[in-house]
Parts: C-alpha cells; sequence; structure tokens
C-alpha cells in the first residue's frame, strides 16, 4: 500500500480552532481525517504505511478535538441495565473467552442504551497520545452501530468493515439494531460466508438490504464477490477533495472518516 492523501483548498493546518482530527491506526496502517468543527465538511484525508503520518506537518498543529480508533480491538455491547459498576472486564472476558491485555474502555451508545466495552493494543495507542496528548479513544464497534443506524433509519442497512484477519458487520432495519458482532475472515469466501450468515441470522434480503462496504483490508476480488450475491452494494463513504489524487477509495478508512459523526 502507498501513501496518498486529499486536500481541500480550503484546508490550512496552522489555522487555530477549525478542526477536528480523527486517527485510525494499528494493523500496520494509519489513516488521518480532519473535519471542519463549524460545519462539519472533511477536508483533508492522509493515509499510509505504519504511523509515520502521525508526525506528519500536514496534520493540524492546533486541533480543537483529536479521537482515534485503533485495531484490532475486543469489545462487547452491554445494556446499561445489565452493566453493574466493576463487572466491565468479566463482560468482555465472558464474550472473549478471556481478558486481552490492555486498557479497559467503555464508551455509551446511547442510541442503544447500551455501553461498549473495549479493549486495544496499548503500543498504538501510545503513539498517539504521544504526539496528541488529549485525543479520545473510541470503539470500532461503537462507531459501526452509529453508521449502520445512519445508513438504516428508514430501510433495511448492513454495514461491513474488512480489517486484517477480520470482519465487523452491524445490521440495522428502520432503525432497529439487529446485529453487531465480529468474525474471523482470512478470505474472500469467509468475507461472503459471514456476511450472508449474518443476513441469515438477522432475516434480511441480499436482494432488499443495502450494504455498505469499507475497510482497509477489502479487496477488489471481495468487494466483486460480494456485489454478485447482494444487489445493494456500495461504499460506505465517499470523498473527492482534489483532483490528480486517488478517488473512489475513501471507504477503505470509513473508521477515520466516519469518526467526527460519532463525537460531534
Amino acid at each position: 500500500m502507498e501513501s496518498g492523501s486529499q486536500q481541500s483548498p480550503r484546508y490550512d493546518p496552522t489555522r487555530e480552532r477549525a478542526w477536528h482530527l480523527s486517527i485510525l491506526t494499528g494493523q500496520h496502517v494509519t489513516a488521518c481525517a480532519v473535519h471542519a468543527v463549524d460545519d462539519g465538511t472533511a477536508v483533508a484525508l492522509y493515509w499510509g504505511v505504519g504511523q509515520h503520518i502521525l508526525s506528519s506537518p500536514e496534520l493540524p498543529s492546533h486541533p480543537v478535538t483529536v479521537s482515534f480508533v485503533s485495531l484490532p480491538e475486543w469489545s462487547t455491547l452491554v445494556p446499561d441495565g445489565a452493566l453493574a459498576p466493576g463487572t466491565e472486564a468479566q463482560h468482555l472476558a465472558l464474550v472473549h473467552g478471556g481478558l486481552p491485555s490492555g486498557a479497559l474502555r467503555d464508551e455509551p451508545v446511547r442510541s442503544l442504551g447500551a455501553t461498549c466495552i473495549y479493549v486495544h493494543d496499548d503500543r498504538d495507542e501510545h503513539a498517539v497520545l504521544k504526539r496528541f496528548p488529549h485525543a479520545r479513544a473510541l470503539p470500532m464497534q461503537g462507531l459501526m452501530v452509529r453508521c449502520a443506524k445512519a445508513h438504516g433509519t428508514d430501510r433495511a442497512a448492513m454495514v461491513l468493515h474488512r480489517g486484517v484477519d477480520r470482519l465487523d458487520l452491524a445490521a440495522v432495519d428502520h432503525g432497529k439494531l439487529l446485529l453487531s458482532n465480529t468474525y474471523p475472515a482470512r478470505s474472500a469466501h469467509d468475507v461472503l460466508y459471514f456476511t450472508l450468515l449474518a443476513l441469515e441470522r438477522t432475516g434480511l434480503s441480499p436482494k432488499e438490504v443495502e450494504l455498505h462496504y469499507g475497510g482497509a483490508s477489502l479487496s477488489d476480488a471481495e468487494r466483486d464477490l460480494l456485489a454478485r450475491y447482494v444487489k445493494k452494494c456500495t461504499a460506505a463513504c465517499s470523498l473527492e477533495l482534489a483532483t490528480g489524487t486517488e478517488q473512489g477509495q475513501a471507504y477503505r478508512w470509513m473508521a477515520a472518516l466516519e469518526q467526527f459523526a460519532c463525537v460531534s
């Protein structure tokens, strides 16, 4: 994967108190999205291998707020009524068969009346906090739920995020969350199998549901295979800020681009 960028002519990284910075890091890639805090418009996107982008002078020098998602993530959603103080680790261990190392966090998902309990890799987090000490961690599962609900307010929708060896799926039908889960996926056939399995388990039809895909590890072959079985198959997000840059690939960085909606 080569590094790349898109920038709007209105973007000035030295302008103070103007920008929100969203960071996706982990699994050997980093992407940074910049949104204007006044109107929510995306004005810049940077991506590349490793974490060298975090030291780039193209990032806002004085962002108003900073958020980040770090992958891989171990997480679970717990209804607020079932979450007693001090039991967060127990809920996570029950789902994953153990407790991964790393800082244990929780994030309310108010639209569900639930809390997302999650852990991610401390090493990637350290690199983000070293550059932006006030950065706020966000759970990928919470982002997936919000994105699915945004696409499925008046219809059936599923959002798919392809990571390294994993597949995150969230399904909504007219605003009601039907599924939010992570599956192991090492091949294109795994991606297709678990997507169709999730549709079957939720009772959604491949002919009617809108499937919105994203993720840095989603290959063209996987995308084409999904489109053969799911009639309405489209990118989860798009972005075209400048000519002469890579267009139509913004869906790979949906976990960065969709963060602003979670914090605004």
